[in-house]
């Protein structure tokens, strides 16, 4: 397995982890908040798939959805607490649009030359060079599985993983 797919592998499990977190969950939970100004699966999910298409951008893919200024804003992150969020699209929208960014995604890794892996990072700042920023990018996805887990125990669903 080449390092690039390895890094590519990162990525598809990241997105199959999102599925396994959210897949049987109704469009009312998906718009569930755990907590007064925590996040919703349907703003981590578009977070996601926003973060996702802008990497992907900047490793020079091609093909992917256009969005407008106004749909990406409100999955951007902002360090403060959330407000309600049940305005913010729908679970089989926002989940098509994260597999097919990410899919683009994986295709632009796959496509670095892997001579450049060991070159300095671009804006990672716990990256040491550019593979690792790449996988910073997969660990993002984790990191947000684990919020989303926190969702799903506060429905009252079990654990996935």
């Amino acid at each position: 397995m080449s390092p690039t797919e390895l890094l590519a592998g990162g990525y598809r499990m990241g997105r199959q982890l999102v599925h396994a977190l959210t897949d049987d969950l109704t469009a009312e939970e998906f718009k569930h908040q755990p907590v007064p100004g925590a996040n919703s699966a349907a703003w981590i999910v578009g977070h996601l798939a926003v973060t996702a298409r802008r990497t992907a951008l900047r490793l020079g893919a091609t093909g992917l959805p256009e969005l407008t200024e106004e749909f990406i804003s409100p999955y951007s992150a902002t360090k403060k607490t959330a407000g309600v969020q049940t305005e913010l699209g729908e679970k089989a929208e926002l989940l098509k649009l994260f597999d097919v960014c990410v899919e683009k995604l994986m295709e632009a890794v796959r496509a670095i030359p892997v001579e450049s892996l060991s070159a300095p990072p671009a804006r990672t700042p716990f990256a040491t060079n550019y593979a690792e920023a790449v996988l910073f990018g997969a660990m993002h996805i984790t990191l947000h599985c684990g919020q989303l887990s926190t969702i799903r125990r506060s429905l009252g669903k079990p654990p996935m993983v």
